[in-house]
């Protein structure tokens, strides 16, 4: 097993990832970026229309300008390939390794973004980009005067809810609880005239010709397990899907902190529970948008350096 030494480690080569990299390089720190086998998220963004400076560009585009500037810095920063299988973090040196390699480094920065997505529903993985969505603030100005259907339960669904119908789309919730189980947002959501389809569960998505996504197939929720269950189709032309599996499993097996909802908790500086390590972009939850992403990673990249001059006493 090949071994290496830096001075900052970063797990993830994603927007967060990237900002972090080039922030502890221009501090002129030795920098290891890790590079997973998992496809950043921003890769399957079709159209991003909110990035300053850019009025139209497809998400792998600009990624491709991101990497291309932390590879500039080739002096300070190593793009290796490698998922991280192990963490021993926490206790001076840093040592995390992937199935070829061991590193350790002085500072950790996690930038892993939201990981392996577990597919809850039939055709949710082709249809990405298409008609399904995980960002509702991303992509919902796509669908103003269009159908758009979301599944979820909790605040956010509804806080998405709220947000959608306010950029023009015409907006209903499917929830596989009763609707008085939901937060108390839901009365918001009513007056605003939002259906609510309650027990019910979608089961699968349905594409069209030209690949997008044209209905979904729902299953109601039966209270008693010998009752037949029902089968209803709704067409529309987004589905915004608000519960996911997370990711973070590992890093919260290592000692660091999570949230009720399986996020990485980071106070104001990105900082984790545990010294020398943070965390940035779409691991630590918030608002999934590649601005801030990329705000957290440079905020995590200048932290730590703050770190190192302390630890180095420079």
């Amino acid at each position: 097993m090949d071994e290496y030494k830096c001075e900052v480690l970063i797990i993830g080569s994603g927007p967060a990832g990237l900002s972090a990299g080039v922030y502890c390089a221009r501090a002129n720190r030795d920098v290891i970026i890790l590079d997973g086998k998992e496809l950043p998220a921003l890769v399957q963004a079709k159209e991003i229309q909110n990035w300053p400076g850019e009025i139209d560009i497809k998400g792998k585009h600009l990624l491709e300008k991101f990497k291309k500037h932390t590879e500039s810095y080739s002096e300070n920063i190593r793009i290796m390939n490698g998922d991280v299988i192990s963490l021993m973090i926490g206790m001076g040196v840093n040592r995390i390794s992937t199935r070829t390699a061991s590193f350790t480094s002085n500072v950790v920065i996690i930038a892993s973004g939201r990981g392996t997505r577990k597919e809850i529903i039939k055709g949710e993985g082709k249809l990405l980009g298409f008609g399904v969505s995980y960002s509702a603030l991303s992509d919902g100005p796509s669908y103003k005067d269009k159908v758009v259907y979301l599944f979820g339960k909790d605040d956010e669904t509804l806080e998405d809810a709220l947000s959608l119908n306010q950029m023009g789309c015409l907006v209903r919730i499917i929830t596989n609880v009763g609707i008085e189980e939901l937060p108390e947002k839901v009365d918001q959501v009513k007056e605003a005239g939002i259906e609510i389809f309650e027990n019910m569960e979608v089961i699968e998505a349905i594409p069209d010709s030209d690949g997008m996504i044209q209905k979904i197939v729902c299953r109601t929720i039966m209270p008693e397990p010998e009752d037949n269950e029902e089968l209803k189709e709704f067409e529309l032309s987004c589905l915004f899907i608000l519960s996911h599996v997370s990711s973070n499993s590992m890093f919260k097996k290592a000692g660091v902190e999570l949230d009720d909802k399986g996020n990485i908790k980071v106070d104001n500086e990105q900082k984790t529970n545990i010294e020398g390590i943070y965390a940035a972009g779409d691991c630590t939850g918030g608002v999934f948008q590649v601005v801030f992403a990329t705000a957290e990673g440079a905020r995590a990249g200048i932290n730590a350096c703050k770190y190192l001059r302390h630890l180095k006493k420079e």
